[in-house]
């Protein structure tokens, strides 16, 4: 489903019971973090709850903040137009089967662009009249970007990357952006290219549209493609956008707020520490590029949208949980087309480092092959990012952790089915796992891949070896209609 903008989105939470008002005072220092933590956890264990809107801020009379937009399966379904009860395996797919076709975006006058709405300059520019939120105790500042794009354009290409990296406060007309080293972020490579040249780089922060657009910042596409076309892909019909008041960017043009900018080269100021989606501060207060804003646009009584971050699962564990499983499942069998895999899942609880893949084994070795092109790609380069490869055979879901570890401990055996590598990609600086002297080195972490998949060679030459499954399907038919219908009645 093609939303026109956010609040067509919030429509359809309000209509499936998936969106709570919070009319009691709140306070924008800690006690929105601390109420959305505490839905984050209920929804955790077990207990659905909704998003929330909180609608009497301190300090901000009107304003709004939304946020635990993405934070359960049945809101993620509904942000692609799917029933809110399809199930995560049935959610990758259709990420994996839309992104196929990438459909380019339209642009639009500025009189049809919603964001154009107010347009601030000048003197009236002030990023601090939105209600963004200190979301953890220990965080050492205001975070105005959690859940947003942040975009910006390669100097010698068509290249424009939309990218999810965290926006503070400074003061009224300057935010920090926390843009990571390393040749996989895409932002910092359109970066380098701008202070190897001197030259001022525009940018744009963009908050609340469709909700394709902060599933598709969080995503790890390839090097060199335009997000904007996946987000395209994902709703089905093109995004909208707008020229930007004060440099040349598209933005998306029914977006809440947009905020534009530059990023003078080298200039860095002090931000940070902020509870990460890993579940720790990590990081620390450390230089990060700034963008001096230059104008501001936003829809009347504009709503701030946000993200928790910390121990799972948050909005960002079930986004690119999805993401990350459809892109990985992409990798093996459209680019590097390994035989036999089925399925791909990377558990939101583990922060993506621990991915399952379900495969018709077709050789010995076959967990090793696909470890290896997972880590050769963005979905496992990354430390952190599917550091944990568990390869297990094709009946087995492997979004089911307990059908997982049956098989894990069933069909591997540790000496024989479990191998190690070293350094197997670049660093990931918020991984609390690496020493924090090789974390500023940019020094990579190790990866394990976990074989629970029946030895190939059983099946070919020793059948015997691989014991027949004690389960529901060991009873007859008319044995297991008898007991199904007899626990329906006494459960009714």
């Amino acid at each position: 489903m093609a939303y026109k903008g956010m609040r067509e989105f919030l429509e359809v939470l309000e209509a499936e019971g998936e969106l709570m008002h919070i009319t009691e005072p709140v306070d924008w220092n800690v006690q929105i973090g601390a109420t959305s933590r505490r839905l984050c956890d209920l929804e955790t264990n077990g207990t659905p709850v909704p998003a929330v809107m909180f609608e009497n801020i301190k300090d901000y009379p009107g304003g709004r903040f939304f946020t635990n937009s993405l934070a359960s399966w049945r809101r993620y379904a509904l942000a692609l137009g799917l029933p809110k009860d399809t199930s995560r395996m049935d959610i990758v797919e259709a990420f994996y089967q839309r992104v196929k076709t990438p459909i380019p975006p339209v642009v639009l006058d500025k009189a049809d662009a919603l964001c154009k709405e107010n347009i601030l300059l000048g003197d009236d520019i002030d990023v601090t009249k939105f209600p963004a939120p200190q979301w953890h105790a220990q965080d050492g500042n205001r975070f105005l970007g959690t859940f947003h794009a942040f975009i910006n354009k390669d100097l010698d290409s068509d290249w424009v990357n939309w990218g999810m990296y965290r926006v503070a406060i400074h003061d009224k007309k300057t935010i920090g952006i926390n843009i990571p080293p390393g040749m996989m972020n895409h932002a910092h490579i359109i970066h380098k290219g701008y202070i190897e040249k001197n030259m001022r780089m525009p940018v744009a922060v963009v908050m609340g549209d469709c909700p394709t657009l902060p599933i598709v910042s969080a995503a790890n596409f390839p090097a060199g493609v335009n997000e904007v076309e996946y987000a395209g892909a994902l709703r089905q019909a093109p995004f909208e956008l707008v020229k930007a008041e004060t440099n040349d960017l598209l933005v998306p043009a029914h977006a809440e707020i947009v905020i534009e900018g530059y990023i003078d080269p080298g200039e860095l100021r002090d931000e940070g520490p902020f509870g990460e989606y890993t579940g720790y501060y990590a990081g620390g207060r450390h230089p990060k590029p700034v963008i001096h804003v230059t104008c501001i646009t936003h829809r009347n009584d504009p709503i701030l949208i946000g993200s928790q971050e910390g121990v799972p699962l948050v909005d960002d564990h079930y986004m690119a949980g999805i993401s990350m499983s459809a892109l990985a499942r992409q990798v093996l069998l459209d680019t590097v087309k390994v035989p036999g895999v089925k399925k791909v899942f990377y558990h939101p609880e583990a922060n993506w480092a621990f991915c399952v893949v379900s495969v018709e084994k077709a050789f010995d070795g076959h967990a090793n092959t696909i470890a290896q092109a997972i880590w050769s790609s963005r979905c496992g380069s990354s430390v952190g990012f599917a550091d944990f490869i568990v390869v297990v055979d094709h009946d087995i879901d492997p979004s089911n952790l307990t059908q997982v570890l049956w098989a894990l401990a069933g069909r591997c055996n540790p000496i024989e089915d479990m191998q190690f590598v070293r350094n197997k990609g670049f660093a990931n600086f918020l991984d609390p796992k690496i020493p924090l002297a090789d974390r500023k080195k940019l020094i990579s972490s190790s990866g394990v891949v976990i074989d629970a998949a029946w030895k190939y060679e059983w099946r070919v030459s020793a059948p015997e070896n691989i014991p027949p499954v004690s389960n529901w399907e060991d009873w007859a038919e008319p044995v297991r209609r008898f007991a199904a219908d007899l626990v329906d009645r006494n459960l009714t």
